[in-house]
């Protein structure tokens, strides 16, 4: 143990670790240092969020009243979008760090509401298309939903590959809400072989980012289509 601790110790004078957002060596034993776990604290507590949609309506309007009506009866986002968590979330997403996201979802999990967590029965996350999960190696929605339910508080059932991409889309990040919802459209369903594992049952569904909901939507559809009870929405990250 002796030696251990000093080889681990001689390493972190050669090979410093960085904070993954601010790239300063890290004091603590996280992925991200003080202040920028500071950073998260402000921004989850600046946070309004909308019981239907998850916006935060500090920051800017909440757009219920005018967007057709989402097939989920809630949505929760832990984060607004910033610089620290964009940081946070390509490390996921492009540099193969998955154990960050288990690592957040676990260690932020209990600061969304009990109340959202009630009366539902298992969780299920937005899945990949087969040629980009071949390519990433992972669903990181899938190790968000593992981290979630790591919480001993949560006694969810995981119901992995529920549903199923069937065509691969483009990426959502620079298209219109009106294109994001056709892009989208009718790509997911759920599959035969887990039909019988999410029917009568109230779903939390998992995704990594919300913005204009169109992708969840789409998936909330698909389970109600497949006789899921109701749907909420629960992700990292609210743009």
């Amino acid at each position: 143990m002796f030696f251990k601790t000093l080889h681990k110790n001689a390493l972190g004078l050669i090979f410093p670790r960085l904070c993954i957002a601010c790239r300063n060596t890290l004091t603590n034993d996280k992925w991200l240092c003080d202040e920028c776990l500071r950073r998260l604290e402000i921004n989850h507590g600046r946070r309004d969020p909308c019981p239907l949609c998850g916006q935060n309506r500090t920051a800017r309007l909440c757009t219920c009243s005018v967007a057709s009506p989402f097939p989920f009866d809630a949505a929760y986002s832990l984060f607004d979008f910033d610089q620290t968590i964009k940081t946070v979330v390509h490390e996921i997403k492009y540099k193969g760090q998955k154990r960050l996201a288990f690592d957040m979802a676990s260690a932020y999990v209990s600061l969304v509401p009990p109340a959202f967590f009630e009366g539902m029965h298992a969780m299920v996350a937005v899945p990949l298309h087969f040629f980009r999960m071949m390519t990433r190696g992972y669903n990181q929605s899938e190790i968000l939903a593992k981290g979630f339910t790591a919480e001993s508080a949560l006694r969810f059932e995981r119901i992995e590959n529920a549903l199923v991409r069937k065509r691969p889309t483009k990426t959502q990040t620079r298209l219109s809400r009106a294109r994001r919802k056709r892009n989208v459209q009718g790509a997911f369903v759920v599959s035969p072989a887990k039909r019988r594992l999410i029917e009568n049952k109230n779903i939390i569904l998992v995704d990594d980012i919300i913005t204009t909901g169109a992708t969840t939507g789409e998936c909330a559809a698909a389970l109600l289509a497949a006789g899921s009870g109701i749907i909420r929405v629960l992700s990292l990250v609210r743009d």
